[in-house]
């Protein structure tokens, strides 16, 4: 699974399909303030920004576990209230539930990056732009409104019942949107996405902002960029 060019990227690539979790949309900015008055309002001096990691940490692997047991698809929703308030007994925090399920509600809230904008406008005038997320379809539909250009459509993995990187989710992309694999182009902040996608035939865009090696996997993005402002820039190259 070498990368493949840039010029094939462009020639191929009929579907941008971004993850929205810290690679479009900045969760940093709205959680840890969020997270912060939480602690503070529980006599905590604990750090707001490890608590956020840990919180995610947990978040992703019981949305694994969720995916590989066999029942129903549990929400994200509920995947991330069981987290947060897992990390918060551990703490040895008493806060009640009403109080994390405000908090989870913050995800809705989440701005894009300063560089999104601005780079979709220009993205979607040569391709389709489609949000491919973990996310609840009622929380991908709060967040929809803060880009300043529309998408072209949301795919949320409760649709195919598992979370990504479980195959079920990408299918689901080139199903609704009438592509093969290798005409979507899938654009990820995160390596566990990426792997997923290019293991379904994909092209896969590694939008590295957080300066992260991408890791040993066979499975190696066709590109890596810093932001929306570089991808767009290698994708619309003349």
């Amino acid at each position: 699974m070498a990368p493949i060019a840039a010029e094939t990227l462009r020639e191929e690539t009929e579907v941008l399909a971004f993850d929205l979790w810290d690679t479009l949309l900045d969760r940093e900015s709205t959680l840890v303030p969020a997270l912060a008055d939480l602690l503070d309002a529980h006599g905590s001096d604990y750090d707001p920004d490890v608590l956020l990691r840990r919180y995610l940490a947990m978040h992703f692997r019981d949305s694994m576990i969720d995916s590989l047991v066999p029942g129903p698809h549990t929400p994200f929703k509920e995947i991330s209230r069981r987290a947060l308030t897992y990390r918060l007994e551990q703490l040895g925090l008493d806060v009640p539930d009403e109080a994390v399920r405000e908090l989870v509600r913050q995800w809705k809230e989440l701005e894009p990056y300063p560089d999104v904008d601005a780079a979709l406008g220009d993205l979607g005038e040569a391709y389709t732009l489609v949000g491919l997320s973990n996310g609840d379809p009622d929380m991908l539909a709060a967040v929809r409104p803060n880009f300043e250009t529309d998408l072209d459509g949301v795919v949320s993995v409760a649709e195919a019942g598992a979370y990504k990187p479980h195959r079920a989710s990408y299918d689901l992309v080139c199903e609704r949107f009438d592509v093969a694999p290798h005409e979507v182009t899938f654009v990820t902040a995160h390596t566990f996405d990426l792997v997923g996608a290019k293991a379904v035939g994909m092209r896969g865009a590694y939008l590295n902002r957080h300066d992260n090696p991408f890791g040993g996997w066979p499975q190696r993005p066709d590109l890596v960029v810093e932001d929306t402002v570089e991808l767009a820039d290698v994708l619309l190259e003349a």
